[in-house]
């Protein structure tokens, strides 16, 4: 039996995988404001974590290597992280935030500690996740890369360091089957 999804629940699928608002609203044929409004009901009922962007950036590429990291993400979280581990001398909880950096925009303290402790209700303090990141900053430095702190807030990637990070991601991973 296949299972039937409405447009409520797509959203909020879409939404959790970082696909800005105004894009969802377009693809599901429904008006922002009505959207908006479902996503802050999802927000409220925990079925999502973070409300997505407005719309895409002026000028973004559909970039290959964007859809080629969210393919690696969806059929191998696990050899990611081991890429990423390898290739930026990251432990493990590194990887995992650089990997969900990589897949959002920016990315809340929140979702970032929910990624560090593998559940959905971390027992570590938030200040791991301040921990984890300047670990990771001394470590991806060498390579060029940036963690942006946004205030209050969270953390990001500028697109040039994500792109970097993409590319020597993209280039040391083993080719897919």
């Amino acid at each position: 039996m296949v299972a039937v999804l409405d447009s409520s629940d797509i959203a909020v699928r879409l939404a959790d995988e970082g696909v800005p608002l105004r894009a969802i609203a377009r693809a599901v044929r429904m008006p922002s404001s009505d959207l908006r409004a479902q996503l802050h009901e999802a927000l409220y009922d925990g079925r999502l974590l973070e409300l997505p962007c407005d719309d895409w950036p002026p000028g973004c590429p559909k970039d290959q290597r964007a859809l080629q990291l969210s393919r690696m993400v969806r059929e191998n979280r696990e050899a990611l992280h081991l890429v990423a581990m390898q290739l930026f001398g990251l432990p493990p909880s590194g990887a995992r935030v650089l990997v969900k950096l990589l897949e959002k925009d920016h990315v809340s303290r929140q979702a970032l500690h929910i990624a560090l402790s593998r559940t959905t209700d971390p027992v570590s303090d938030i200040k791991i996740v301040d921990v984890t990141i300047c670990s990771m900053r001394k470590r991806l430095e060498k390579f060029g890369i940036e963690i942006i702190t946004l205030w209050a807030y969270g953390f990001r990637l500028s697109s040039e360091h994500r792109r970097r990070a993409m590319d020597l991601i993209l280039a040391a991973a083993p080719p897919a089957d």
